[in-house]
């Protein structure tokens, strides 16, 4: 099981999560305080370019101080060789196959998430909760159905989630309308998202064969296309509903977060966690991530012990 450094994907969803818990310090800023929209924006731009900056800072020293050790127990070795790490053979055919069918699946899927009159929009409001935050200038002044101020106020459980702020940011940011924001791009992001999640989680449940990797992923693709005709399925949440918070806590946080249990990278788990409560209703599954780690880590510690009796006799 691999347990070492990060990978590309790993730090993608890092930061996705880093971007929503940015927003949601910003939104409540704007709730609390009554900041306007545009100075939440400012500011959640100011934040994720101060992160990336000394994110790439970070990643330039650690990568240098890596290359200078590198250089020094690399001497008298043939180029290119690194200690300990056995030579990579190529992709093999099967492999290629599953990984050209994985990709053609889900180019299909980016495909029909950019068609647009596939998309349920029965009973949402997260266009119209947008484009109420950029016309009043504010979070939750008017309501979106009427365009009046609030009579008796929205439940907490619904004003604490974060996720309209941030598409109205990126609305403000690009000049985009909150209908293309909210039902192309950040459905998009999803699925790229999920699919680089579930690698991650594919890497920790065959670290020793790229043919079951590619076998895994193209599965979880089908699997998405299967379930968009059942109602409350993930692959219909994924390829419809992408830019609701259920779809990226079950499709990118949750694979995600169990390939760090199985690495037993624990502290990263909590960035799961929170963002969870950023992006979830209150009172509809909020907790999820809580649970599949104590499941996880319950799991764990009841192998360990089994094992240590097994030994004992």
């Amino acid at each position: 099981m691999e347990t070492g450094r990060f990978r590309f994907g790993d730090w993608f969803v890092t930061v996705q999560i880093m971007v929503i818990g940015f927003t949601e310090a910003v939104h409540l800023c704007g709730l609390l305080f009554g900041w306007s929209f545009l100075r939440c924006t400012w500011l959640l731009t100011a934040a994720v370019l101060g992160a990336a900056f000394l994110g790439a800072a970070a990643l330039a020293l650690g990568r240098a101080g890596r290359i200078g050790k590198g250089r020094g127990a690399g001497r008298g070795r043939f180029p290119g060789a690194v200690q300990g790490m056995p030579a990579q053979g190529g992709i093999g055919t099967q492999e290629s196959v599953l990984y050209v069918l994985f990709l053609l699946l889900a180019l299909s899927q980016l495909i029909f998430i950019r068609m647009g009159d596939t998309v349920y929009v029965d009973k949402d409001m997260t266009v119209e909760t947008v484009g109420s935050f950029l016309a009043a200038d504010g979070i939750y002044r008017v309501n979106p159905l009427t365009g009046l101020p609030y009579q008796t106020g929205m439940p907490s459980r619904l004003k604490i989630l974060c996720l309209p702020t941030l598409y109205g940011c990126i609305c403000r940011i690009t000049g985009l309308e909150p209908a293309t924001v909210v039902r192309f791009i950040v459905p998009e992001l999803t699925l790229i998202g999920s699919y680089i999640a579930f690698s991650a989680l594919g890497r920790c449940l065959f670290p020793q064969s790229r043919r079951n990797r590619a076998l895994f992923l193209t599965a979880v693709s089908l699997l998405a296309w299967t379930g968009i005709y059942g109602f409350g399925m993930d692959g219909l949440n994924l390829l419809c509903w992408g830019w609701r918070g259920e779809t990226i806590r079950n499709m990118v946080l949750m694979p995600w977060l169990l390939s760090l249990c199985m690495r037993k990278k624990w502290k990263w788990t909590v960035l799961c966690i929170l963002a969870e409560a950023c992006i979830t209703w209150t009172l509809y599954g909020l907790g999820v991530c809580a649970a599949a780690v104590l499941g996880m880590a319950s799991a764990g510690l009841a192998v360990r012990v089994f094992s240590g009796k097994e030994q004992g006799r």
